[in-house]
């Protein structure tokens, strides 16, 4: 989401500060900054007098690092003068096709290599900073933002990357026809105009503080003279363009070759200097035991292990393995709008009973290796500035499951199933195949809702399908699975009412007020008050039955250099930085 500083830099001074200075700077004096902030150029919002400043990142010193129980091996420190060439070999675990809208994890992985983002989180502490940006501000009401773009920057076919391209592809990613799971980040801009080649103003119909923020999340830019005129939809991709993808990122398409591997070239013309590598290649091995066995011999020189895998990779001489903290969060989702159970859902108390029959700690310790920490709601630890310590979790007591679950009026029946109304509480519930943690998580799961009288069975599906069925159709009755969050607390899109990744179809009319509230908001103790709350009201009513947050395990091949000292999917972003040691 470490022992990292942010790159901030005030326009007056010109002088790097460290993040309490630039809050109290930009607090204190209300001056526009560089783009190297987190929300560069703040000025005051209308209602009120305050210059509003930087959301507050994690803090330098703690966010993102390592537990301490965790063994670390200094796998991306520099050793020695950075060499060009050689080889990068990344895993995926399904066949890739680089199509931005649609985010599956091993599209993003490669589309992180080939495409940019006007804005990018930073390795060391996820603040928002530039990327194709070179620079923002916001007006001082609040509801126009200006973004400055680098000049000189070109697609890989050598066309120049302008506003053009900007507003074309933020357009696209807000159009309801494409459904792109960023869909909900960007429904708030109502206007986009073109002030030149290089800059750009984005305007939103109220104070959208998360703005910056949530560029920073799979925002990739378009090429618009390759698409402009193309109709997409979530099952209709732009084949041509797929074949053959133009981004302005670090490394170029070479070939794609389904259930193989898809191969990148270093861009020798990237606007931040050519990569020391001079490929990349995500290799496809859909068997994470594989995985393990090929970055061991060194096919491969990343993995990303289970826990249970880890004594297989003990004492590999040639591997640093590593445990960081990741934005993520483990979950059982309930479809609130299913035609058979979804009134069920809907009711709190059903909710809260699934809970209490839930024994997440033992799923913890089991599944996790006690290299985790208890989930009360999506915002994981490791983003230490707005973590909610103090919402509630709920204890697994089967007991009180039961007597709630009574109360709302099921009953066993003659065969010990729940019923209410003659309809039994049997269902099956999804999970992807091939990830042995979520795996056996979800028969855990099972185990605990048939000791208390729910006949609910697993559905292990091959991942695509799932996310089909999960966030296309949506043709599930509750899934066991995990989302990777945005760097912010702004997690509208997820929970107020019909979010575009609100798969679940969770609502509640005071979350929705509460999120709204918090996106007009620009001082960070103001937000933070918000938030609070929101997160309070959305663990207590367990909108989704928040498990646990995993902390990531990387398996680093010590050949590999400069590798970013973060989770592994903002680590991509930085690949033109990797070295290669022969």
């Amino acid at each position: 989401m470490d022992t990292r500083d942010s790159d901030q830099r005030s326009e007056k001074t010109n002088r790097p500060i460290n993040r309490r200075q630039f809050l109290k700077l930009a607090s204190g004096m209300g001056i526009a900054l560089g783009a190297g902030s987190l929300l560069a150029g703040c000025q005051s919002a209308p209602a009120q007098p305050a210059a509003p400043t930087s959301v507050p990142a994690a803090k330098p010193t703690t966010a993102g690092a390592a537990p301490a129980s965790a063994t670390v091996a200094p796998a991306s420190a520099p050793a020695g003068t950075p060499k060009k060439g050689g080889i990068l070999k990344i895993p995926v675990t399904a066949d890739v096709n680089p199509w931005p809208p649609i985010g599956l994890i091993q599209n993003l992985m490669v589309n992180k290599s080939i495409f940019n983002g006007l804005v990018r989180y930073s390795a060391s502490d996820w603040s928002p900073q530039p990327d194709l940006a070179e620079k923002w501000e916001v007006s001082k009401d609040g509801l126009t933002w200006t973004f400055f773009l680098k000049k000189g920057v070109t697609w890989h076919d050598g066309k120049p990357f302008t506003a053009e391209d900007v507003k074309y592809s933020i357009m696209t990613y807000a159009d309801e026809k494409v459904n792109s799971i960023l869909r909900g980040n960007l429904s708030p801009i109502t206007k986009i105009d073109i002030v030149d080649p290089h800059t750009i103003k984005l305007t939103t119909k109220e104070p959208y503080s998360a703005l910056v923020e949530l560029l920073g999340y799979l925002t990739f830019m378009l090429p618009k003279h390759l698409l402009e005129g193309q109709q997409f939809t979530p099952s209709q991709f732009p084949q041509d363009f797929i074949k053959k993808p133009i981004g302005t990122g670090p490394f170029k398409f070479v070939e794609n070759i389904p259930g193989n591997n898809v191969t990148l070239a270093a861009n020798d013309n990237y606007h931040e200097g050519r990569p020391y590598l001079d490929s990349v290649v995500f290799k496809v091995v859909r068997d994470l035991n594989s995985t393990i066995a090929q970055v061991k011999t060194g096919e491969l020189d990343l993995a990303f292990p289970t826990v249970a895998q880890l004594p297989a990779l003990e004492g590999t001489p040639n591997l640093n393995i590593i445990e960081r903290g990741v934005p993520e969060f483990r979950f059982f989702g309930m479809n609130y709008k299913d035609k058979d159970f979804g009134p069920w859902f809907a009711d709190k108390r059903v909710r809260q009973a699934l809970a209490h029959a839930v024994d997440t700690k033992g799923i913890m310790e089991q599944v996790a290796k006690g290299k985790a920490q208890r989930s009360n709601g999506p915002i994981a630890p490791a983003f230490k500035d707005w973590y909610v310590k103090d919402a509630p979790t709920f204890d697994y007591d089967p007991e009180k499951a039961k007597q709630i679950l009574s109360d709302f009026g099921l009953k066993p029946d003659a065969d010990k199933i729940l019923a209410k109304d003659g309809k039994k509480f049997a269902f099956a519930f999804m999970v992807d195949q091939g990830q042995p943690e979520r795996q056996q998580t979800s028969l855990i799961i099972q185990q605990n809702f048939k000791d208390i009288g729910i006949d609910a069975k697993v559905d292990a599906l091959e991942f695509n399908e799932f996310m089909r069925r999960e966030r296309v159709s949506k043709e599930f009755v509750a899934v066991c699975f995990y989302y990777m969050m945005p760097t912010t607390p702004a997690l509208h899109s997820y929970w107020q009412t019909n979010g575009s990744t609100n798969e679940w179809g969770y609502s509640n009319p005071e979350v929705d007020k509460l999120f709204s509230e918090a996106l007009t908001l620009f001082e960070p103790e103001k937000r933070k008050e918000v938030y609070q709350k929101v997160y309070k009201i959305l663990a207590e009513e367990q909108s989704a039955l928040f498990l646990y947050h995993p902390n990531e395990l990387q398996a680093v091949n010590k050949r590999v250099k400069g590798f970013a000292e973060t989770h592994y999917r903002d680590a991509l972003l930085y690949l033109n930085k990797v070295w290669v040691d022969a």
